[in-house]
């Protein structure tokens, strides 16, 4: 009897020793981890672009799916119409599958928000704090970053097959088209929110098979029936080509042009907003 007793008493008063006595003070790991300074969202948005953007430009197909059909769909316009206008015409052609080339990488590089929100890094991104605007501003600066390999490969194609532009008119040129292509990359990741699975993709090849043709990239508008022409002038794709003419050649600056680039552009924001927001709702049920 007294050795039980002493021995339960050693043990209950060690084991309360020991607990509450080697590491007075010291707060549980999780109430550490919560004093940590969290990463903004602006760090947040530019942590997820950079991922993406990795991710995309390490896709060799895609890049090379991307930059080829551009260059190659230049060189085939380039040798048949390049000599008209006294050579001008090529750069017009340049431009026109320089523009091409980004709308195309652009979309598509926008659907891929849907492979994210499918296979759940979407729900992840949200639990570990990235907000809907920060999620939102990533991806299109990851877009952005992936359409610019398309535009220069098809600027420094053509400067080398006889395209005549001083260096400041070319860089101006290659601005001008990125900058004017934010609501093509805006209208693949409305795609990749509204359409699901496969229905993304196809959705993005149809728009910019749409918008390449209609807006006048592969043939002159003016080759149109009226309604087309009405049409083609009221899409971003038609206005981003003359917006790259113009900073090429000079001229009148296209002011209606835009003025539609930022119309597309502020509905564009509107419904990838709203979209997002419904999209992680549903992920968060």
């Amino acid at each position: 009897m007294i050795a039980t007793g002493t021995a339960t008493h050693t043990t209950t008063g060690t084991a309360t020793h020991t607990t509450t006595g080697t590491a007075p003070g010291v707060a549980p790991r999780t109430a550490a981890l919560s004093d940590l300074p969290q990463p903004s969202g602006t760090a947040r948005a530019l942590r997820y672009a950079m991922h993406t953007s990795r991710m995309t430009l390490t896709n060799v197909f895609f890049m090379a799916f991307s930059i080829a059909m551009p260059v190659g769909m230049y060189l085939l316009f380039g040798t048949m119409f390049g000599d008209q206008a006294d050579g001008t015409a090529r750069g017009m052609i340049m431009v026109n599958m320089a523009a091409y080339g980004g709308l195309g990488t652009a979309i598509t590089a926008g659907t891929q928000i849907q492979e994210d929100q499918r296979n759940g890094f979407l729900r992840q991104l949200i639990v570990a704090g990235l907000s809907p605007r920060s999620f939102l501003i990533g991806s299109v600066l990851a877009a952005s970053v992936v359409i610019a390999p398309a535009l220069l490969a098809v600027g420094v194609v053509g400067l080398a097959t006889g395209v005549e532009a001083d260096p400041l008119s070319f860089l101006a040129t290659i601005a001008v088209l990125w900058l004017g292509l934010l609501p093509t990359i805006l209208i693949g990741i409305a795609l990749g929110m509204l359409l699901t699975g496969g229905a993304a993709s196809a959705g993005g090849v149809v728009t910019l098979m749409g918008m390449a043709v209609l807006g006048g990239l592969w043939l002159p508008l003016e080759m149109f029936p009226d309604w087309m022409q009405t049409i083609g002038k009221a899409l971003p794709s038609h206005w981003i080509a003359k917006l790259g003419t113009w900073a090429l050649y000079g001229g009148e600056l296209p002011v209606t042009g835009l003025l539609v680039i930022g119309i597309w552009t502020l509905v564009l924001g509107v419904i990838c907003a709203v979209s997002l927001n419904k999209a992680i709702g549903l992920t968060r049920r």
